[in-house]
């Protein structure tokens, strides 16, 4: 009795054992779904017959709520671009999104974020003068290749000068007064452009425009501010400018011929009698708004490519003309450099010869000779342009030889003068025409031809 008892409970505590072992390795092979979400369970229990039930044990079925797609054509990509699911990111774009966060308990709640929108405007720092001075110079430099006011207004506007814009006007004068004086028109033509309302235009639904005036860059006062810098700065600007006072002057006479500035300043610059390049400054301005019937638009003159090629011609055959009449080849050197048109030297040397062809004296052939000698000399007239000056009337003679009989007789001359001082080459030489047919005596030359080197003009050099 008692040994089938002992039998009996130790094959109950062998199942009990077996059961607890199986419970065991399917906890080892449960594992939780991705999801959180609820597991289907069953029970394992161990019964006295050895049969086993589930108890307990978690059995994944298939994929439920895996967020990855597992369709046969599918990539592998998170569902809904990963906008979807708990504790994730949301999709691309939604940190754009301004979000409104309600609960006062919210690190980044805001109380009048409930009532008033938030309204941001852009601030533009104010520069100060160095800043200032690094940004408009190179404006103004440029200015002065384009000519184009337009541009230069739209890129000084989107400067923060506020108070500071008589730096424009101080920094334009500065520039301009190192500089000729086709380029000093040009800053006068700006400083008039920068004081005009500015004009925008619109275009309407038809395809009309419609123009509306707006306020200008620089106002009077502005313009006012920077001449009075510019008269203090005088002891400086003469030392890269000797004559800047006079050059101020005309800059401040011109201002006030086009309105931009009030004939007050001159007063006002009249009354320091301690500063003496004020004074002058005021005194030029003066001067030249008292002629009578002067058009103060040409106060820089009419020098440069600028001018029609009319104007020039005309301008070049005065300069050899008064230069025939005094003789002084200084004048004439300084006449030609102030006409700044180095690329038209070649004009210059073309009317020379003809000039000494058509008079056809000893006397004119001779000066123009030596007034070429130097500019050959002093390379106011380079080379090429000596060069394609003689082309060209080498080219004109069979018309210039209908108003001038003798055209070749006296051209020869005038070649082999300069030949001889090495105004010309060889080659220019050997490439001046000739009559076909033979000269005589009777044709006027009287023999000069071959003793031309014992007239006077060799007395001259």
């Amino acid at each position: 009795m008692m040994d089938s008892d002992m039998v009996q409970n130790s094959n109950a505590a062998k199942n009990a054992y077996d059961a607890e072992l199986l419970k065991v390795k399917e906890k080892k092979r449960t594992r939780r779904d991705s999801s959180n979400r609820s597991k289907e369970t069953v029970t394992v229990s161990a019964v006295s017959n050895g049969s086993t039930a589930m108890n307990g044990v978690s059995k994944k079925n298939g994929k439920f709520g895996d967020r990855k797609s597992r369709s046969l054509y599918g990539r592998g990509l998170p569902k809904k671009g990963g906008g979807g699911g708990k504790g994730t990111w949301g999709k691309l774009g939604d940190e754009l999104e301004q979000v409104s966060y309600l609960d006062d308990h919210d690190p980044n709640y805001d109380s009048e974020e409930e009532n008033n929108a938030i309204s941001y405007k852009p601030v533009k720092p104010e520069w100060n003068r160095d800043e200032i001075e690094k940004t408009v110079v190179p404006i103004l430099k440029e200015f002065f290749e384009h000519a184009q006011t337009t541009e230069v207004i739209e890129a000084l506007s989107d400067i923060n000068i506020r108070d500071k814009k008589a730096l424009v006007i101080i920094c334009l004068i500065t520039l301009a007064m190192e500089r000729k004086n086709e380029f000093r028109e040009l800053a006068s033509q700006l400083l008039l452009a920068l004081s005009l309302p500015k004009q925008h235009v619109h275009m309407n639904g038809n395809g009309n425009h419609s123009g509306q005036l707006g306020r200008p860059f620089l106002n009077s006062e502005d313009i006012r501010l920077g001449f009075l810098s510019l008269c203090d700065d005088l002891p400086d600007l003469i030392l890269d400018t000797p004559d800047a006072a006079q050059v101020l002057g005309k800059f401040l006479a011109r201002a006030i011929f086009d309105q931009v500035l009030s004939s007050e300043i001159i007063d006002v610059l009249k009354d320091d009698p301690d500063f003496t390049l004020s004074m002058t400054c005021a005194k030029e301005a003066q001067n030249l708004l008292s002629i009578p019937h002067y058009d103060l638009k040409i106060v820089w003159g009419k020098a440069g490519g600028i001018q029609p090629v009319s104007v020039l011609k005309t301008k070049m055959t005065t300069l050899l003309k008064e230069y025939l009449s005094s003789g002084d080849s200084e004048e004439a050197m300084r006449c030609a450099t102030d006409l700044d048109v180095p690329h038209f030297h070649h004009e210059l040397v073309y009317e020379a010869v003809l000039m000494a062809i058509e008079v056809s004296t000893e006397r004119a052939g001779n000066m123009l000779v030596h007034l070429l000698k130097r500019f050959a000399d002093t390379t106011i007239v380079t080379t090429d342009q000596i060069t394609q000056g003689f082309v060209r009337i080498y080219n004109e003679m069979p018309d210039v030889n209908l108003d001038v009989p003798n055209a070749y007789f006296y051209l020869e001359q005038i070649v082999n003068k300069c030949y001889d001082l090495k105004v010309i080459g060889l080659k220019l030489k050997v490439q001046a025409p000739n009559r076909s047919r033979k000269r005589f005596v009777s044709e006027g030359d009287g023999g000069k031809l071959k003793n031309y080197r014992n007239d006077n003009y060799f007395d001259l050099v």
